[in-house]
C-alpha cells in the first residue's frame, strides 16, 4: 500500500510540475548581460527607477537589487537596468533600456520583462530589444526618436 501511495504522489508531482523555460536563441545584435550593481537599494544612483519602484517587499522586507549592463554604439551609450521587485513567479523582472547620446541626457527608450540572470539583445538597427523570458524570446520596440 505504501509503495502505491508513493508512486501516485510522485506521478502527481511530475504531472503538476511547470514546464522548463523555453530555450530559444537570441538574434544577433548588441548583447546585454546584466550584473549585480546595487544591492538592497531604496534610491537608484543612476536615476532610472522611481522611488515607488524601489519600495520594501518580501519576507523579510528588503529593497530590490539593481542589475545593469552597458554597451557603447555609434548612437551613444546604452544601459539596461533591471530591478528584482515586481518579478513574476518565473523570475521575470522589469527592465528599462536607456540611451545617452553624446552631450545629451539619458532617456528611457524601452522597457519590459527579462529573466533574472539572462541576456537581452538590441537589434543592430536599434529598433527593438529581444529579451529572454520564461516562455521564450520577447520583442519590445525601442523609441530612440524621443
Amino acid at each position: 500500500m505504501r509503495f502505491s501511495q508513493f508512486t501516485l504522489i510522485a506521478a502527481l508531482a511530475v504531472a503538476c510540475a511547470s514546464p522548463a523555460p523555453a530555450q530559444e536563441k537570441l538574434p544577433p545584435g548588441y548583447t546585454f548581460t546584466p550584473e549585480l550593481t546595487y544591492k538592497n537599494v531604496s534610491q537608484d544612483p543612476d536615476g532610472i527607477w522611481e522611488p515607488s519602484d524601489l519600495e520594501l517587499f518580501g519576507d523579510p522586507p528588503h529593497h530590490p537589487d539593481i542589475y545593469t549592463a552597458r554597451v557603447s554604439t555609434p548612437a551613444g551609450e546604452w544601459m539596461l537596468s533591471q530591478i528584482t521587485s515586481g518579478c513574476s513567479l518565473q523570475s521575470e523582472c522589469p527592465f528599462q533600456l536607456t540611451l545617452k547620446r553624446p552631450n545629451g541626457p539619458r532617456k528611457i527608450v524601452a522597457g519590459g520583462m527579462l529573466l533574472r540572470r539572462a541576456s537581452a539583445v538590441l537589434a543592430a538597427d536599434y529598433s527593438k530589444i529581444f529579451t529572454q523570458t520564461y516562455t521564450g524570446i520577447e520583442t519590445f520596440p525601442v523609441e530612440i526618436s524621443k
